[in-house]
Parts: structure tokens; sequence; C-alpha cells
């Protein structure tokens, strides 16, 4: 089938690439190291901005809301030349974005933000209170940190449902982190499209955008306006950035209650701080061993200590619905 051979092709270039990448990258660790230092030095400043998404109410309630979100997030940034976005994720209630450059920047960069969705909102005829979206800016201090940050960011998205993976999640741009088929997709430049396109995916008669956007299926693809590339070269490879993606835990559950959010580990990662819980604090294997005391003390910790919700402790631990609301009533 010519479907097959086209993909041959593409499959086939891939390997001819990555070989050709292999061979040609001697370096040692401490020269990719120093090299990802560099670029931090040179950089910056470096801004973790979020929005407090347990106190707001929700904002983007199905695809084309989140469609629209995206695409507002593309004009915003196009219309920010002075500030680099190197990722982010939108929930439906808030958002979370790594970006570089001034704190002023930044702010109207989020005020843009904010004053075009309340709008489009109220034109869907939707009357949101938006008092609590509002955006916090938290310094990124070192390279280790922005890291951290980023894959946070990244994981942010697909480990709110069980079905999503880190490249299933197209609401953000964690999915382009090392993914070379997005460089593959059909896409077109925003400026070539009619004007009723045009004006159909920024829902406004204001269309000036600049030649660098481009959009695949009537959406903006974050791409054109991220600075996907750089973002990599903060990790040494490839390879350092999946590690981080599936094995770093326990930076992030610093990073999640210093942001108050609800959802950060999943359920397989959960499980396996349970299960150091288990070995350290009672010599036993799994939490399905625990007496019903222990169970209660594991449930404190994994809320307090890892920030699970309600429901994840009782997937995790099997204890009654209505035990678990007596000790946390307030569901995160």
């Amino acid at each position: 089938m010519p479907s097959h051979c086209g993909v041959d092709i593409i499959w086939r270039k891939m390997d001819k690439e990555d070989s050709g990448a292999s061979a040609s990258d001697c370096r040692t660790f401490y020269d990719k190291e120093n090299q990802c230092e560099c670029l931090f030095n040179k950089t910056g400043p470096f801004w973790h901005m979020y929005t407090p998404g347990h106190i707001t109410g929700i904002l983007f309630t199905n695809e084309e809301e989140l469609e629209f979100g995206m695409n507002l997030m593309g004009i915003c940034a196009d219309r920010s030349p002075k500030l680099k976005i190197y990722t982010f994720e939108l929930m439906n209630n808030h958002l979370h974005c790594i970006l570089s450059g001034e704190r002023k920047s930044c702010e109207d960069l989020f005020n843009r933000y904010k004053t075009r969705l309340q709008r489009y909102l109220a034109i869907q005829g939707r009357v949101v209170d938006m008092s609590a979206f509002s955006a916090s800016l938290l310094r990124i201090a070192d390279l280790n940190a922005l890291r951290s940050e980023i894959v946070y960011v990244n994981r942010n998205g697909y480990l709110v449902k069980s079905s999503y993976t880190p490249y299933s999640y197209l609401w953000g741009a964690g999915y382009l982190y090392f993914n070379p088929l997005y460089e593959l997709l059909p896409t077109t430049a925003f400026n070539s499209l009619p004007l009723r396109d045009k004006r159909n995916i920024c829902r406004s008669r204001d269309v000036a955008l600049s030649a660098r956007i481009r959009v695949a299926n009537h959406m903006i693809l974050p791409s054109s306006y991220c600075s996907i590339k750089e973002g990599e070269s903060f990790f040494r490879d490839a390879h350092h950035y999946f590690n981080l993606l599936s094995k770093n835990f326990e930076a992030y559950s610093e990073i999640a209650k210093r942001l108050k959010d609800a959802v950060f580990l999943s359920d397989e990662e959960m499980y396996s701080a349970v299960q150091a819980m288990c070995s350290k604090s009672y010599n036993l294997s799994k939490p399905a061993l625990l007496p019903s005391a222990a169970k209660i003390d594991i449930a404190k910790k994994m809320r307090y200590d890892y920030n699970a919700s309600n429901k994840q402790i009782q997937r995790i631990l099997k204890i009654d619905a209505a035990i678990i609301g007596s000790l946390f009533p307030k569901v995160m």
C-alpha cells in the first residue's frame, strides 16, 4: 500500500538521522553537562508561571474550549517577542508555563491571556468567576531546578487520566519534547489561510500574527512559538530527559506541595512510594498486608508528603471512601 511505503520512508529517514547523530556525538558526560550549564548561565531569568487550580473554577469544559485555549496561548506568545516559552500545559481549571524573560513581560502575557479568555467564555454564554485565576511567578534558580520544573509541567497533563501518555495529551507542549514525529506533520502557514479561517482560529477580527506561526487542523502548533529545541538542550540527551520523566518523583513532590497541585504522581509511582514506606516503617512488602491503623498512617503520609488525592489514596490502599473522607474532608 502507498501509505505503508510512506511510513517506511519516514522510519528509514529517522533511522538514518539517528545513526548519524550517534556516530557524531562522542561528547562525554561532563562535556554535555557543561554545555547545558553554559546555556543556562547565558539565558534567563527563568520562571515557572502557574495558576491555582485548587481554588479556580472549571475554565475548559470540552475540546473546543481547550483548542481555543491552545490557540490563545499561541497568539499571546507571538505578541510577546521578548519572552521564550519552553513548555506549558493547559488543565481544565489551571495552567503551567516555563519561560524566560523579564517578570513584567511574563505578567503582561498572562494578563493578555486572561482578558481574552474571559471574553471568549462570555461569548460562549458561560459566566465564569475568574477572580482566582491569577498567575504566580516562581524564579528558577539553577539548572537542575529548571530540568525538574520542565519535566513536572510536561508530566502534568497526562497524569490526570491513565489513558493518556506523554505523547497523547495534546493541550500543551510536552508532547513535543524529544519527539521527531511532530516535525513530519503537514502544517500550513497561518498567514496563508483565508481570512475567515484566521478569524475562526483567533475568534477575533484581529488576526495579525508573525510569519513563524503555523497551524494544523485549525490549531496553532506550539512548535511554532515555543523554544522546544532550546528546552531540550537543558538536558544532556533524550535518555536523561526520559529518566527524569519517569524516576524523579521525589523532586516533583516538593514542586507539587509548593504549587498546591493535586495530581503529580501516577498510580504506579505512588504505589512505589507506598511500598518503600511499608518496607521502611513496617517491614512489609506491600500495602495490602498493612493493618488498619498502619494504613491510616500511610494515608496521611500520602496526603501530606506526596499530595495524593482522596481517590488515589483509596485506589492504592483499598480504604473505604467514608474513612478517607473523615480523614481529609476537603476534596483536593
